[in-house]
């Protein structure tokens, strides 16, 4: 018998033909992988978590009357309406200022990261600490805190500073790019760490040895972390494009309208145009496929993975006593100023009443606020119950999202992947740019159709479509998040432990689960500590009687009462924090300590 030979870069496929000659095909193997069980089970789990809702209202760009929202089966007239006027300079202002955001976040997140893993800066914990206590305020609470301390009769005055001049300029471009810049810092903190986690010093020591600045050192080392770099971008480009607390509060109020109010006031007024709506929703999601296009084009020209059975811990660089101290007091004024001002004036607001009303002279301090959220003033409106809901939904959604997220940043990290993996790509992070409140409408419109509700199933107004839209909104994100350290990961990892006669899972288990333990902790956290502060979503999704934690203050805050609102805000946010210092905890105590030490602790310094 004849054999016909293949090239042997891969294990052939034998299959015995007519002729009984032995041919080799790698063909049917390609197929077998492409459609196979796990990759239709995935299709099927975006689509009905992103992709079908989200199509479900872009139709209505083009076609409203599939949703009786509208006479035409098909028109552009809805696309024109929505370039015209204070729409059309929506668009156009929150695709300037997101990219002026972006392009912050990502160079001030990197150099605060590489300070806090990469050097001997004191206070690294806490700096690391007030970055999550960051990440959890929300961009309307930002807002508030800011006008409270710089507003007439705030907190500044009755401090006895002036700051008539910083009130003014506040209130614009400058106000929005501040206030937007401090609220994406902490994702591109968090994506640039986990790809400087899996760095060794190696690469510096190497660069170092052959003479290179310290300038010239970094431009070595920020190529290896691409994907990271890139992934900030993108997350934080997406983030800002799809904020709505901001173009809510300071831009609606500085007559600067951005994309995400104008699409909230096409909802929201009567009639709603639902059409224009959804132009914008399109745009909002094609704004990010420029990121996408670029991070897959750097990520396919070359190989990223660094992480392996060798990979050294980093060490620390060590400043001069002088250099290390002005660093440090240079990282202080830096949370002073995104961190203590919002929070201060959240503080305050929940202290003192009469604050900016009267004169700075009235305004004294009470407990009332604190002692309505124990007695609420609102029958049926405290705050133990909802509060608890958002906990228990925070932990559900948090866990699933955490292992969606993981099987799709392997898949976008593939180098060999296909139409596949790029459409995936965009889907997700076009997803990311979808306002919370497109989203909640996505699914009412999709869920509602009596095909779905009769023969796929029927979760209109329950609790799981609401943790179902809570997913869609996080995952896109975590999946941001987990791609950059999941690429440095080098595949020969997992084949060893399987030559060796390791199962599938446990090769995972002992090979990459201890070099991802972080940032998967990192990425339920973010998650779960999301969930409970989101207001978009679970405004228009939470059930009769259900309402979660958000839902709950806004109430007092829709009703005039500012005061109890900001406090159970208070409230809800040392709550937060104090599950991520319970999380990091256990982390630290139960976990392996090979598994804090891989590509973290670094050498003491």
């Amino acid at each position: 018998m004849t054999t016909t030979l293949e090239p042997t870069f891969t294990p052939p496929q034998t299959q015995p033909d007519h002729t009984g000659t032995t041919a080799v095909s790698l063909a049917p193997a390609r197929r077998h992988r492409r459609l196979s069980p796990a990759t239709v089970a995935l299709w099927v789990i975006l689509t009905l978590l992103i992709i079908a809702p989200v199509i479900c209202f872009l139709l209505l760009a083009t076609s409203p009357r599939l949703f009786q929202q509208g006479r035409e089966f098909f028109t552009l007239k809805y696309i024109a309406q929505a370039f015209q006027g204070q729409t059309g300079q929506g668009i156009f202002n929150s695709l300037w200022v997101s990219t002026s955001v972006s392009v912050l976040a990502v160079a001030i997140a990197t150099t605060v990261a590489w300070l806090v893993h990469r050097t001997n800066i004191i206070g690294r914990r806490a700096w690391g600490i007030l970055m999550w206590v960051l990440l959890l305020v929300p961009t309307w609470m930002m807002t508030l805190g800011w006008t409270d301390v710089l507003q007439p009769f705030g907190v500044s005055q009755y401090l006895g500073i002036n700051t008539s001049y910083l009130y003014g300029q506040f209130f614009g471009p400058t106000g929005i790019i501040i206030v937007l810049t401090t609220a994406a810092i902490p994702f591109s903190y968090f994506v640039v760490s986990a790809g400087l986690h899996g760095l060794g010093s190696e690469f510096e020591d190497a660069a170092r040895i052959h003479g290179a600045s310290r300038f010239l050192t970094m431009r070595t080392i920020l190529p290896i972390i691409a994907p990271a770099l890139l992934s900030a971008f993108a997350i934080s480009f997406a983030e800002t494009m799809s904020d709505f607390g901001v173009a809510f509060t300071l831009a609606y109020h500085s007559h600067f309208p951005l994309a995400t109010y104008t699409l909230f006031s096409a909802i929201s007024n009567f009639p709603a145009n639902f059409p224009v709506a959804a132009v914008i929703a399109f745009v909002l999601i094609a704004s990010t496929v420029p990121p996408i296009l670029l991070q897959s084009r750097v990520m396919r020209k070359g190989s990223f993975a660094v992480l392996s059975g060798r990979t050294r811990a980093p060490r620390r660089r060590e400043f001069s006593p002088r250099a290390r101290v002005a660093v440090t007091m240079a990282m202080a004024a830096f949370f002073a100023v995104a961190l203590g001002v919002p929070i201060l004036g959240a503080v305050i607001g929940s202290f003192i009443q009469n604050l900016g009303i009267y004169s700075s002279s009235a305004v004294h301090l009470t407990t009332t606020y604190y002692m309505q959220v124990i007695h609420p003033s609102i029958i049926g409106k405290g705050l133990g119950g909802p509060l608890l809901l958002s906990n228990q939904m925070g932990f559900v959604v948090a866990t699933v999202t955490g292992a969606l997220a993981l099987v799709l940043a392997r898949r976008l990290v593939n180098n060999v992947g296909g139409w596949s993996q790029r459409v995936t790509d965009v889907f997700l992070l076009g997803s990311v740019a979808v306002p919370g409140v497109v989203l909640g409408v996505g699914y009412i419109f999709f869920y509602n159709l009596s095909f779905i509700t009769s023969h796929v199933v029927d979760l209109y107004k329950t609790l799981p479509l609401l943790m179902l839209a809570l997913v869609a909104s996080s995952l896109p994100g975590q999946t941001r998040f987990m791609a950059g350290p999941v690429s440095q990961i080098q595949p020969s990892l997992g084949d060893a432990a399987r030559v060796h006669g390791a199962s599938r899972m446990r090769a995972w288990r002992t090979t990459n689960l201890p070099l991802v333990s972080r940032v998967l902790l990192w990425g339920w956290l973010l998650t779960f500590t999301k969930t409970i502060s989101e207001l978009a979503i679970a405004q228009i999704l939470y059930p009769p009687s259900q309402e979660p934690a958000s839902v709950t203050i806004q109430a007092y805050l829709a009703n005039n009462a500012l005061g109890t609102g900001t406090a159970m805000t208070v409230i809800t946010l040392i709550e937060m924090l104090g599950a991520i210092v319970v999380a990091l905890g256990l982390f630290r105590l139960l976990t392996p300590r090979g598994w804090q030490r891989i590509g973290w602790s670094g050498v003491k310094s």
